[in-house]
């Protein structure tokens, strides 16, 4: 069997939570109560690759233990899973209450991404965005989709761009739909399309406080009729659909 990345963070985990060596065994322990079906072969090999990339050193019988590169890898490994775990637990989103605050972050996020891409964007972006806001069918349905991270990566803030592509992840694609499907109930969805075209006209005029101006508006319409929705006696569809989002 081979190793896997998983495993791999797993063991720098526990050697850098441990005092003193780790063994094959210990290591190969540790994982199996994690729920790894691992061999202690399987585990050397694995310690193995470590000491030759530098990240563990061999003590001998005694097991090894981490090098500085090592105890730095393993650090950033474990910010990054909890960094993970946060998103994860603020995209798990159950009922009304969480999708209206998943809106209200959006807009602080996106009025400055709307603003940024005004500044930043590079003219093929600003093409592929006016492209977008013009197309009709099924298209129209993914520029829907598309529409908010695009203008995130056109931000070219590294910080936007990080959250965005975490707020319109493939996997929540669902969560957009379900909004689409609001917008369509609440006869909100025409205007909502025309205040895409709006807010892409002021990007591509260069008009970063009208691009601004525009998104909080536009999110604010969408919080408003998810409300609306919501307290007409659809509540309970919300909590079904946001019910299905997979996020594992």
């Amino acid at each position: 069997m081979r190793h896997t990345p998983a495993m791999e963070s797993a063991v720098l985990a526990f050697m850098s939570a441990h005092e003193g060596p780790v063994g094959a065994r210990a290591a190969a322990r540790h994982l199996r109560e994690r729920g790894f079906d691992v061999s202690e072969s399987t585990v050397s090999r694995l310690l193995g690759d470590l000491d030759e990339r530098a990240l563990t050193q061999s003590l001998g019988k005694k097991g090894r233990i981490l090098t500085e590169e090592g105890t730095r890898v393993a650090a950033n490994q474990q910010l990054d899973s909890r960094r993970a775990s946060y998103f994860a637990d603020a995209l798990d989103l159950r009922d009304v209450h969480d999708l209206i605050d998943h809106l209200i972050g959006r807009r602080g996020i996106e009025r400055e991404a709307a603003r940024a891409a005004a500044l930043r964007a590079r003219p093929e972006e600003l093409t592929r965005l006016r492209a977008m806001v013009e197309t009709d069918g099924e298209a129209r349905w993914r520029e829907r989709l598309a529409f908010h991270k695009t203008i995130g990566q056109a931000s070219h803030n590294k910080q936007i761009q990080a959250i965005t592509t975490t707020l319109f992840d493939e996997r929540l694609d669902l969560l957009e739909r379900l909004l689409i499907m609001i917008g369509i109930k609440q006869d909100a969805l025409v205007r909502w399309d025309q205040e895409h075209r709006d807010i892409v006209a002021s990007i591509s005029d260069r008009d970063a406080d009208g691009a601004e101006r525009l998104m909080v508006v536009h999110l604010d319409g969408m919080i408003r009729e998810t409300e609306h929705f919501a307290n007409s006696g659809n509540a309970h569809v919300i909590h079904t659909l946001l019910a299905e989002i997979d996020l594992a």
